[in-house]
């Protein structure tokens, strides 16, 4: 009672409550009940499908020749002016030829030489060319003949050079043989001075007084001086050994000039030395008295090397007169015994050089007495056929600097001029011949493999609105070529009718029909899905979408496609689910 007594006193409460409670609630249970699917249908229908490819046709023809020189040249005429008929093969125009002449002249001459060799193979080797060979080879025999007695005669003369030189060269040995040992005393003597006047050199400079002056003042020269003095003694010792080597005069002339440097280095060294004294200023234990004294010292030594030098020089031009004699003889001897060397060698070579064209000759003489093999014949007539390709070759490059016209027709443009250069990619005369107009268009990789030759089509071109002209397709190309950054195939397709009121260049909408199926079952194209690599088509049952396993034939022109097995006709299928 209690609520009902509440509802009474306060009626419009209560209606105010009710009327919250229904705007509110109604909505929830609204949202709260699950939501069911919208679909959007189609029916499965039974009827006829055609498929067309559809693309953009132009007018053209195949006598709208734009005729091009294929090779680049200098215009030397041109013979036709724009509205000049033309037949079949006439010049239009002619690039300078005259290289091309001359190579269809050379070639010809080659062609020519080629024939004559292979008739020569072929008539044999005659009598008279085996006696020439003969003579040539006997003609070449006794070359290689007087080449090897050239050849004895080089080496006995060299024999006989290298024992008169080898008899001088004792004769010397033994008349010199006192001088040469003048020589080698004086050296073992001379170089003996230089290593005493060294050996006071290092004593001198060991001196305390000496060293301190030289340290303090000069900087370190005395290193200069030592560095010398080693040199010195090197050279002396080498010399020594040169000496006591030599056992000819020309060896004891070697070991004196390198005596004479070694006691030069010596020198050298003690004037250093010298020069460094005089310069070194005096201090409490460098006195003048004490300078004076070993200037002294190192100049005694200076005059023994001087006068070792003397000696050694005087030894050495004594032996040098004494050998005069006998090193002119020995020049000339070795002169004589290079000419020898040399003779034999170009009497070697000429040997080598007869051999092989007595060789050459009597393998030439051998194919003479054989005579002609047919692989010879067979070269020689390979020959002939590459030298006919090459003058066939030049002939054709020759015909392309006249520029022919292919078919009847009309010249409509000249574009070159006498004295320009013809380049082989712009045409240079265009013709427009007898043959009937053609449409060609372009259509996508996609649709390109639906066509075929001898399908027909129809074009309803923009200048003639309203009218469809029939076509069939007679060429599709292979290979694809770039269409405004598309890569697209052109298709060119012939009139069925022949039709004289066109103009090149006119445009028009083809449609090419590629298949028909009648009394077929088909869908829309977006009912038939893909699930797991096959195709599904869902059909609408009580509210629900049904998959159902479709085998699919040919797409229509209008989206459709053809289900050859899955559907029967008249079921509702499902295109989209919202």
């Amino acid at each position: 009672m209690k609520p009902f007594s509440f509802v009474t006193r306060h009626k419009k409460a209560s209606v105010i409550t009710v009327g919250l409670l229904v705007v509110i609630g109604v909505p929830v249970a609204l949202l709260a009940r699950p939501k069911q699917p919208e679909f959007v249908t189609a029916l499965a229908e039974r009827g006829d499908i055609v498929q067309t490819v559809e693309a953009v046709g132009t007018v053209t023809s195949e006598r709208d020749l734009e005729l091009k020189f294929p090779l680049t040249g200098i215009i030397a005429s041109v013979t036709v002016k724009e509205g000049d008929v033309v037949k079949a093969g006439q010049a239009l125009a002619q690039l300078r030829s005259g290289n091309y002449a001359a190579a269809v002249g050379i070639q010809s001459a080659s062609l020519q030489s080629a024939l004559a060799d292979l008739r020569k193979l072929e008539e044999g080797t005659r009598p008279e060319d085996i006696a020439i060979a003969e003579a040539q080879v006997a003609n070449k025999r006794a070359a290689l003949q007087v080449a090897q007695a050239s050849l004895e005669n080089a080496k006995k003369d060299l024999g006989q050079a290298q024992e008169q030189l080898r008899i001088l060269g004792l004769e010397a040995n033994t008349a010199l043989a006192g001088q040469v040992e003048t020589a080698r005393t004086t050296i073992a003597t001379q170089l003996v001075t230089g290593e005493t006047a060294l050996s006071v050199l290092e004593d001198v400079m060991g001196k305390t007084v000496v060293q301190d002056a030289l340290v303090r003042s000069l900087g370190g020269e005395d290193r200069e001086v030592r560095a010398l003095r080693q040199a010195a003694l090197t050279a002396i010792q080498s010399a020594r050994q040169r000496s006591l080597a030599a056992q000819d005069h020309l060896a004891s002339l070697a070991a004196l000039s390198e005596a004479l440097d070694a006691l030069h280095k010596s020198g050298t060294a003690l004037d250093q030395l010298f020069s460094l004294l005089i310069r070194a200023p005096e201090t409490t234990y460098y006195t003048s008295a004490v300078r004076e004294e070993y200037k002294n010292v190192i100049a005694a030594q200076r005059s023994a090397v001087q006068a070792a030098l003397a000696a050694v020089s005087t030894a050495q031009s004594n032996l040098q007169s004494a050998s005069a004699t006998y090193d002119t003889r020995i020049g000339t001897a070795r002169s004589t015994i290079s000419a020898s060397e040399g003779a034999q060698r170009r009497a070697e070579a000429d040997i080598l050089t007869y051999q092989t064209a007595l060789q050459a000759q009597e393998a030439d003489l051998a194919l003479k007495r054989a005579g002609t093999r047919p692989t010879d014949i067979d070269a020689a007539r390979a020959r002939v056929r590459q030298a006919q390709a090459s003058l066939a070759q030049a002939q054709s490059n020759y015909a392309d600097t006249i520029l022919r016209s292919p078919v009847d027709g009309t010249v409509t443009h000249v574009n070159v001029k006498v004295g320009e250069s013809a380049p082989v990619t712009d045409p240079a005369v265009t013709v427009l011949g007898q043959s009937p107009f053609r449409i060609e268009m372009h259509v996508s990789e996609v649709d390109v493999p639906k066509l075929a030759k001898t399908q027909s089509g129809a074009i309803e071109l923009d200048s003639f609105p309203g009218v469809s002209y029939r076509l069939r397709v007679n060429e599709i190309e292979r290979s694809p070529r770039n269409v405004d950054g598309v890569s697209k195939y052109r298709v060119k397709l012939d009139f069925v009718h022949p039709h004289d009121e066109f103009r090149i260049g006119m445009t028009g909408d083809v449609t090419v029909t590629t298949g028909e199926r009648r009394d077929v079952v088909f869908v829309p194209g977006r009912a038939v899905l893909t699930n797991d690599g096959a195709k599904v088509v869902r059909i609408l049952r009580k509210g629900k979408a049904v998959e159902q396993a479709v085998t699919t034939g040919m797409e229509g022109q209008s989206g459709d496609v053809e289900i050859t097995s899955g559907l029967e006709g008249g079921e509702t299928v499902v295109i989209l689910e919202k």
